[in-house]
Formats: C-alpha cells, sequence, structure tokens
C-alpha cells in the first residue's frame, strides 16, 4: 500500500517539474526573442516612414525584420 503512495508522490513530482522545466524554457526563449527584436535599429533611422504600407523606403523588404539588424542603409536620423 505505501509503494502506491510514493509512486503518485513520485509521478506527481515529476509532472510538476516538467511544467516548470517548460515554463521557464518558455520565458527563457520569449526574453531570447524579445532582446533580437529590440536590437532592430529601423526606428531610429532616417528612412524609416512609420508608415504600414512602406515603413522604409530605402529597403521595404527587410524594415522592421531580422534582416534589418546588420542593414547597411541605417542612418541614424531626425
Amino acid at each position: 500500500m505505501e509503494i502506491w503512495i510514493i509512486l503518485r508522490f513520485s509521478i506527481a513530482s515529476a509532472i510538476i517539474a516538467l511544467v516548470c522545466w517548460s515554463l521557464a524554457s518558455a520565458v527563457r526563449d520569449s526574453l531570447q526573442v524579445a532582446r533580437r527584436m529590440h536590437s532592430i535599429p529601423c526606428s531610429h533611422c532616417r528612412y524609416f516612414t512609420n508608415d504600414y504600407r512602406l515603413k522604409c523606403s530605402v529597403q521595404p523588404r527587410s524594415a522592421n525584420t531580422e534582416q534589418a539588424i546588420d542593414c547597411g542603409d541605417y542612418f541614424p536620423g531626425a
């Protein structure tokens, strides 16, 4: 009878540990993505239009994407 109590407790503990590990992993991944997205310089560029139809007049396909992080046309502006 005691073995079932120990077994149930072990299974419950394992499930709780897996859920906590999964949540911690999701938070860590979200923080990494947020850090990466905050390094996109488009909003500080002179060519950024802030218009949803044409965000950048020089590189419209890569504006506000990860490709714009090392943009050769980046020019800090007004």
